[in-house]
């Protein structure tokens, strides 16, 4: 089994981000809980 190894993201990078890690984890959760609801409010925000 291989070791994880984990890199930073550079602060001017994270800067640029659409979205910080906080907001990561809550849309994971919500897209594992009700997939169906995240992916179609994700669909909508595409086409609107």
């Amino acid at each position: 089994m291989s070791d994880v190894k984990l890199y930073p993201v550079p602060a001017e990078v994270a800067a640029h981000a659409w979205i910080n890690n906080d907001q990561y984890l809550e849309m994971y959760k919500r897209s594992v809980d009700d997939p169906e609801g995240f992916w179609a409010e994700q669909a909508n925000q595409l086409v609107t």
